[in-house]
C-alpha cells in the first residue's frame, strides 16, 4: 500500500471543522480518535490529553516490581558535632526509566541511648515539587514534620507514624479512645490524596537538621523509607 501524505489542515485533523455528513475513510491512513455529535452532525476530534490520562490511570496496574527497603530507602548519619541548623541529606532516586507509585513512607530515627545533646528535626523534599532557590519544598508543614529530642532518641526509636482512632471503651468513670500507630500514607487526604507518582530521575531526599543544641555523645542514624510499586510506564 502506498503511503499517503495528509495535510494538518485536512477533515477530520486538528484545526479543521470537516463538512457535515463527513465520514473519516477507513483502510487507507490512521485516523485520529475522534467521535460523532449525533447533535451537530459533525466528527468531534478528541484531544490526545484524553488517552495520556487514561494511560496513566493503566500504568501503576501492571506491578512490575515491589518499592520496599531494598530499592525504596535512604539511611544517613547525624554525627556528633552537628550544629543547631546544620543539616544532614541523603536520597532515594528512581532509576532511569522506571516509573514508580508510592503510598507508604516513614522517617525513623533509630535509638542511640549515648546521645547526651541535641534534638533532631526530619523531613523530605520530594523534587517533583516546586523548587525555590534551587532547592525543593519540603513535603511535611511545620506542624506536621518530625522532631524528636534528646530524651526521646535516647530511651528509643521514634517515627513519624500516624495515629489512627480505632476505638474507644467506658473504663467506668470516663470514656478511653484507643489508637493504632500506622505508617503515613500519601493517598490519606491529609497528605496528597493519592499515591505520588514519579519517573526516572526524581528523588526524594532525607533531610535531619540539629536542634537546640550541637549533637553530643553519639551518632544518630535516620532512615527513611517508601513503599509502593514499580509500574509499566506508558506516558512521557
Amino acid at each position: 500500500m502506498t503511503n499517503k501524505i495528509i495535510p494538518q489542515q485536512y477533515a477530520g485533523y486538528p484545526g479543521t471543522r470537516p463538512p457535515k455528513g463527513w465520514v473519516p475513510p477507513l483502510g487507507q491512513y490512521l485516523n485520529l480518535l475522534g467521535v460523532y455529535d449525533n447533535e451537530s452532525g459533525f466528527w468531534m476530534g478528541l484531544p490526545l490529553q484524553v488517552l495520556s490520562e487514561q494511560l496513566v490511570l493503566a500504568e501503576k496496574q501492571h506491578a512490575l516490581d515491589r518499592i520496599d527497603i531494598r530499592n525504596g530507602q535512604v539511611s544517613i548519619t547525624v554525627p556528633i558535632g552537628t550544629a543547631v541548623g546544620a543539616s544532614v541529606t541523603g536520597e532515594i532516586e528512581v532509576p532511569e526509566g522506571e516509573i514508580w507509585y508510592l503510598r507508604g513512607h516513614e522517617i525513623r530515627i533509630h535509638q542511640q541511648a549515648g546521645l547526651t545533646a541535641g534534638d533532631i528535626i526530619c523531613n523530605f523534599r520530594v523534587s517533583r515539587f516546586p523548587v525555590s532557590d534551587d532547592v525543593a519544598k519540603l513535603f511535611y508543614n511545620t506542624n506536621d514534620r518530625l522532631m524528636a529530642t534528646q530524651a526521646q532518641i535516647a530511651a528509643g526509636d521514634v517515627f513519624d507514624h500516624d495515629l489512627v482512632l480505632v476505638g474507644a471503651y467506658w473504663d467506668g468513670a470516663a470514656e478511653v479512645k484507643v489508637y493504632r500507630d500506622v505508617i503515613r500514607d500519601f493517598a490519606d487526604p491529609d497528605e496528597l490524596g493519592n499515591a505520588l507518582r514519579l519517573i526516572g530521575g526524581d528523588k526524594l531526599t532525607l533531610v535531619a537538621t540539629g536542634e537546640t543544641a550541637a549533637i553530643a555523645g553519639g551518632a544518630v542514624t535516620v532512615d527513611l523509607t517508601a513503599w509502593g510499586l514499580r509500574g509499566k510506564r506508558l506516558v512521557e
